[in-house]
């Protein structure tokens, strides 16, 4: 009994915790595609005056490097752009609290196991 609750405790504190790394791994790699992506279509926004027989020409360029999440005008890239910046700041605010849960979840894990043994 003591051994399937020492599991099971480890488990608990595990799972949050592999939770918690998958999550910001999966956010990084989209995040890293995404401020890729924009980079690109900068460049062909930016490209000299001539680089592109035509505006359609222009506009093609950027969605062959990534189609967008709608398309209204000069708003193409909204979208990207406001999620580039929610994601940029939820990455920079949330790394402190992220390792405090973390740590937390270690702490809770390590003493319910050596509780469960007393």
């Amino acid at each position: 009994m003591k051994l399937m609750l020492t599991l099971m405790t480890a488990a608990g504190g595990l799972l949050p915790l592999a939770a918690i790394i998958w999550g910001g791994l999966a956010l990084r790699k989209d995040y890293r595609k995404l401020v890729s992506d924009l980079e690109a279509i900068d460049r062909v926004i930016e490209a000299p005056e001539g680089t592109y027989e035509s505006s359609q020409a222009q506009s093609a360029a950027m969605y062959a490097i990534r189609q967008p999440a709608f398309n209204f005008g000069r708003l193409t890239y909204t979208y990207e752009w406001a999620q580039r910046l929610v994601w940029e700041q939820a990455m920079n605010d949330l790394r402190g609290p992220a390792w405090l849960a973390v740590a937390g979840l270690v702490v809770a894990t390590v003493a319910g196991s050596w509780s469960i043994w007393i």
